[in-house]
C-alpha cells in the first residue's frame, strides 16, 4: 500500500469484485442472499448468468505511517464503476470478468472519465456438501489485464491513473456454509497475488514517478483475507458484514529521470504494508433474481497505507 495505494485507494474494492451470486435455491418465502459487497461466491449453476454493476465512491481520510499511527491527509474523491459478470460453464466451473472505469478529479479540480484495468477469473468447485450446512470450497484463479492508463499522465486530461499497468496473477480459496436453519450464511476467503508482477513506467504514473522518468515497477506478493456473514431478517431484507485484511509485501521502482543536464538514476523501495477494514452492508431483494446491496468499506487500522471510506452500491441480477 504505502503512498502508491493512496492514488488508487478503491483498487482493492474493484479487484476483489466477483459478483456475489443470487442462489438458485432461494424460495419465494425463504431466505434470500445476494452476497456481501466483496466476498466471492461458489460456482454458479450451469447456464446461469450473473451481472452486478457497482458504483463506488473512494474517499481518502488519512494515512497510517510506518508505526501504525494515523495522521491527517486528504485528496479529491474518486468515482468508480465496476461491472463483474459471471457465467456457469459447468457445475463445478464458472468463468468471470470484471470491467472497470473511473471518473476522477485531480488537485486542479479537473475531471475525466477513463477505462480501468480488466480482471479475468475462473472458479473451480473443489467440494460441495449436502445437509443443513451445505458447505462449499472453491479455488479461484485470477488474471488482471492492464487496460487502464497508469503512466504518461502528464499527457492526459488529468494526472490521475485509472490502472496499474501490471498484469498480475492471483490464486484464492473461498469457503461457504449455512447456519440457523439457513438464515445465516458465512463465507471465508483468501486471495494471494504472486510476487514479481512488473510493468514499464514512463513519466508521471500511478507509482509517484516524475515527468521524465523511464523505468520499471515491480510489485511484491499480496494477500487479501475476508470473513463475511449474512443474516436474513425476512425474504426482503438481509444484513451483511465483512472483515477485510489486506497485506502487501515490499515493491520497488527503478529507472532514470531525464533532466536538463542529463539524466540521473532513481530507485525507490516501497515498504511492506497492511490495512484492516470493516464492510457493513444491507440487501434489499425485489425477487429471487434482483437485489440491491449497499454499504461501505471503513478502514480502522494499518501501516504504510491509506485510511479510506468507500461507500458503494450494487445491483445483483441473476438469470
Amino acid at each position: 500500500m504505502s503512498d502508491r495505494v493512496n492514488r488508487r485507494s478503491a483498487g482493492t474494492v474493484v479487484v476483489m469484485l466477483l459478483a456475489s451470486t443470487l442462489p438458485g435455491h432461494a424460495a419465494a418465502e425463504g431466505p434470500r442472499f445476494a452476497g456481501p459487497l466483496l466476498s466471492p461466491a461458489p460456482p454458479l449453476p450451469v447456464g446461469m448468468l450473473n451481472i452486478e454493476p457497482y458504483l463506488i465512491n473512494s474517499q481518502l481520510r488519512g494515512l497510517y505511517d510506518e508505526k501504525g499511527n494515523r495522521r491527517d491527509a486528504g485528496g479529491p474523491d474518486g468515482w468508480y464503476l465496476a461491472v463483474p459478470v459471471q457465467y456457469g460453464l459447468h457445475e463445478r466451473v464458472t468463468i468471470a470478468a470484471s470491467l472497470n472505469a473511473s471518473y476522477n478529479r485531480d488537485d486542479a479540480n479537473e475531471r475525466a472519465f477513463d477505462i480501468g484495468d480488466t480482471t479475468l477469473s475462473a472458479l473451480f468447485g473443489l467440494y460441495k456438501g449436502q445437509g443443513v450446512h451445505r458447505p462449499t470450497l472453491t479455488l479461484a484463479v485470477r488474471q488482471s489485464i492492464a487496460t487502464g492508463h497508469h503512466d504518461r499522465l502528464e499527457e492526459r486530461p488529468i494526472s490521475v491513473a485509472s490502472g496499474t499497468g501490471v498484469g498480475a496473477t492471483s490464486f484464492g480459496l473461498h469457503g461457504q456454509a449455512y447456519f440457523l436453519d439457513g438464515h445465516l450464511r458465512m463465507r471465508a476467503s483468501t486471495l494471494w497475488r504472486t510476487p514479481g508482477a512488473n510493468a514499464g513506467v514512463r513519466g508521471q504514473s500511478a507509482f509517484g514517478t516524475p515527468v521524465g522518468f523511464d523505468g520499471r515497477v515491480r510489485l511484491g506478493a499480496a494477500v487479501t483475507s475476508l470473513l463475511a456473514a449474512e443474516y436474513s431478517l425476512s425474504p426482503t431484507w438481509v444484513l451483511a458484514g465483512e472483515l477485510l485484511h489486506e497485506r502487501e509485501s515490499a515493491g520497488s521502482v527503478r529507472g532514470r529521470v531525464a533532466k536538463a543536464t542529463g539524466s540521473e538514476e532513481m530507485y525507490r523501495r516501497d515498504p511492506a504494508s497492511w490495512r484492516f477494514s470493516i464492510v457493513p452492508a444491507i440487501q434489499y431483494h425485489w425477487n429471487d433474481h434482483v437485489a440491491l446491496v449497499a454499504g461501505a468499506q471503513v478502514s480502522l487500522a494499518g501501516r504504510n497505507s491509506s485510511e479510506v471510506f468507500v461507500p458503494q452500491v450494487a445491483v445483483n441480477m441473476g438469470w
